[in-house]
């Protein structure tokens, strides 16, 4: 059964086009035929502002946005890569970093994310025409602009962590506005996410505060969206003097972290699933476990068309035939056996995590060598793990999952190691929590044969060295490791690395004959940031200044 969040999300504003900045944001909106736009008669209660939010929040649930380009976004890496070595197919020339300021999917992103700024923004205009004649509106009303601001802070962390500094606006946008608008420096739109995330903390409720869970945000997904933006704020990112630079006062973000991970952890309110298994089978059954999947962007599409569904589970799973009874698997995104290799003896996330097999047209399953392991897949979303028959051959309900609890504490520790040099105990805990699970233990109840003391961790390199594998076992093709790496400034690194491993096997034999195109296209001081869309600079008569090297 479908949420009452997918119901709405299906019937409100169901059909977008491709957008473009606030220009073609604006005409958009004005082609629309839903009286919820209408600035003469604005949101007139909790109803209509509730459909409006809606409206915002269709954004994410783009193929363009969560849909499948945050499934390439996460390519190439030490991880991941998409399949095949050419170029000239728009995933692989995204996933290689074969990249260009006309690619049609960056365009389409771009202008995605500032549709939804742009809603949210009218949203925010207009709020005070809503009548709000008793205290059950006066709540709701308080619970809708805190989604909206959330939305808003979501969709401007993206755009920077893509693109560096970006256009920055928060009143909504009128025609005879000067389009011609510049980039403004990120220190100044982390400072807007933050303060849209915490006004989100203060009035979402916990999601075991409403009456039937339906998928909207939480106070606890806001609180983990907001310290996951003060990581970021605290790491690396590529400026526009085409040097990787982190803030002065990083450190002041990662107190931010420990603070607000701290709280969220000590609240008690979310908890690991006992099955690492069974977090990724919840979201193929579509049931929301918000313990600890604490916020999944939703799709959903009644037939199965292109509106409002995703690639998750097709575009990244176990390759399957077309002709199965499970519906096609395309399998676009793979994995190694370097991946897999990362995982020691007994830890089972592996066996969920990287699927080594394929699916025939009879529905067999069929191992794949391992010399043959770069057409290994992720396996965390799979086409038979979705109950009844498909409705589409590729297109998928799956939800995308933004922010699991074990991410919350992985973040705690790096935030207290970075602090404080070492781990205090809570971080040794949060460690051990995701540890036991990984080996089939309950995750709160201490275990001596696996749990890690503070002597396991002697310095503040170890525990970094630890996270630098640990996040990538626990939340490996979940969206994170290209921007890990970036963070760390240790992309070009990795994966200068990696294509000296590779190419190794290749030449050993442990490969068979296959390039790794990311080794070849990928250039430091260039690929750490996406390109402003060549539609955008050409727009604005060049007040917007493309990223360097493009």
């Amino acid at each position: 059964m479908k949420t009452l969040y997918k119901r709405l999300i299906s019937i409100s504003m169901v059909i977008f086009c491709s957008v473009l900045l606030f220009t073609s944001c604006e005409d958009f909106l004005a082609e629309q035929p839903y009286d919820f736009y209408d600035e003469q008669d604005f949101y007139k209660d909790v109803s209509e502002l509730e459909l409006a939010v809606n409206g915002a929040y269709e954004v994410l649930s783009q193929k363009m946005t969560y849909g499948h380009f945050m499934l390439v976004n996460d390519c190439d890496t030490d991880l991941s890569h998409i399949k095949g070595s050419g170029t000239g197919h728009t995933a692989r020339d995204l996933g290689h970093y074969n990249i260009y300021t006309s690619h049609n999917w960056l365009e389409e992103a771009w202008g995605y994310y500032y549709t939804g700024i742009d809603r949210v923004n009218r949203i925010m205009a207009n709020k005070d025409r809503v009548d709000l004649p008793d205290e059950t509106s006066q709540a709701t009303f308080k619970r809708l602009i805190a989604e909206a601001r959330l939305l808003r802070g979501i969709c401007y962390f993206d755009l920077v962590r893509m693109w560096g500094d970006v256009p920055f606006k928060l009143t909504a946008s009128d025609k005879t506005e000067n389009f011609a608008v510049t980039r403004t420096d990120r220190e100044e739109v982390y400072q807007q996410i933050v303060d849209d995330m915490e006004a989100a903390v203060a009035d979402l409720p916990w999601y075991n505060e409403v009456s039937s869970y339906e998928g909207r945000p939480t106070k606890g997904a806001a609180m983990g969206l907001l310290a996951r933006a003060y990581l970021f704020r605290a790491g690396y990112s590529l400026h526009q003097n085409g040097r990787m630079e982190r803030p002065d006062n990083y450190l002041e973000y990662y107190k931010k972290v420990k603070e607000i991970c701290a709280e969220l952890i000590n609240s008690h309110r979310h908890s690991l699933n006992a099955s690492y298994e069974k977090v990724f089978k919840n979201i193929c059954e579509n049931v929301m476990e918000p313990s600890e999947v604490m916020y999944e962007v939703q799709f959903y599409n009644p037939s199965g068309e292109d509106d409002h569904s995703s690639k998750i589970g097709s575009y990244n799973s176990p390759e399957i035939n077309r002709n199965s009874s499970y519906g096609l698997g395309n399998s676009f995104i793979k994995t190694t056996h370097f991946a897999y290799d990362l995982y020691e003896v007994g830890d089972i996330r592996r066996e969920t995590a990287i699927a080594t097999f394929k699916i025939d047209a009879n529905d067999k399953v069929i191992e794949i060598p391992r010399n043959e392991s770069y057409t290994w897949a992720p396996g965390k979303w799979r086409r038979n793990w979705i109950p009844g028959p498909p409705k589409d051959l590729e297109n998928m309900d799956i939800n995308f999952i933004l922010l699991r609890y074990s991410d919350v504490l992985l973040m705690y520790a790096e935030a207290v190691n970075e602090v404080d040099g070492q781990l205090d105990q809570l971080g040794i805990e949060c460690l051990n929590q995701v540890r036991r699970r990984a080996y089939g233990y309950a995750p709160t109840t201490a275990n001596s044969e696996i749990d890690f003391t503070a002597a396991d961790f002697p310095d503040q390199k170890s525990v970094q060295d630890y996270l630098f594998v640990e996040r990538a076992r626990e939340l490996c093709f979940e969206g994170f490791r290209r921007y890990d790496l970036i963070r760390w400034n240790k992309l070009a690194d990795t994966l200068d690395d990696f294509a000296v491993k590779f190419n190794a096997a290749v030449a050993d034999g442990t490969l068979k004959s296959y390039v790794w195109a990311a080794g070849k296209y990928f250039e430091a001081g260039k690929h750490e940031l996406y390109p402003i869309p060549a539609y955008e600079i050409r727009e604005t008569k060049g007040s917007l200044v493309q990223n360097p090297k493009y």
